[in-house]
């Protein structure tokens, strides 16, 4: 990756990112194209190889791009509650705020995580299921768990809601005419229901 991407403005970074998750999503890497990411982004394909060497450093580039934003925003959430509820409204809040940014980034990780034709499939596979971990290991630890009834059902809630927002994701970034505020609001109500279930009374 040529150094000089990091000094476009950040609309023009921005627009050659969302080109390469939108190309790189709606196609298997075989029949993603530097020219169909080009044509997306409004630039040439010569001045996109001024950026990135070749196909698979872009492709490279834009995983890692992903990942690093992913776990920065978990990074700065994490701190801010130790509510286990507020904590995860928080991050999904966050995670649709990027999305926005970046509409076609969760499916482009879905299809790096299901690309099998790439030498580096398996790593790519520990680096996303390694930063699910984490993510999980972060949250379990800074937490307040006296709060709920049941301590060891902590573990699985987590993962019966991060399930839950991975649906929500795929539901409203697949489909342009849904309302993401309403599907925010529906997904604070989810998690308003396990609350009671799930929290001690008082």
């Amino acid at each position: 990756m040529n150094k000089n991407f990091w000094r476009l403005p950040d609309i023009k970074q921005q627009r050659i990112l969302n080109a390469g998750y939108k190309v790189f999503s709606s196609n298997t890497y075989k029949k993603a194209s530097m020219q169909l990411i080009a044509d997306d982004a409004g630039i040439s394909k010569s001045l996109l190889f001024h950026y990135f060497r070749n196909k698979q450093s872009l492709y490279e580039f834009l995983f890692q791009t992903a990942i690093q934003m992913i776990q920065d925003q978990k990074n700065t959430n994490l701190y801010k509650e130790q509510d286990f509820f507020e904590l995860l409204e928080n991050e999904f809040h966050l995670r649709f705020k990027l999305l926005e940014k970046f509409p076609f980034q969760y499916r482009f990780i879905m299809r790096v995580y299901d690309e099998k034709s790439l030498v580096n499939s398996k790593e790519v596979t520990r680096i996303i299921l390694e930063s699910i971990k984490s993510g999980k290991v972060a949250v379990l630890k800074h937490v307040d768990k006296s709060m709920f009834r049941h301590k060891e059902d902590l573990e699985n809630l987590y993962d019966m809601i991060i399930d839950l927002s991975n649906g929500f994701y795929f539901r409203v970034f697949n489909n342009a005419t849904m309302e993401k505020q309403g599907a925010f609001n529906e997904f604070r109500l989810y998690l308003t229901n396990l609350r009671r279930n799930y929290y001690k009374e008082g």
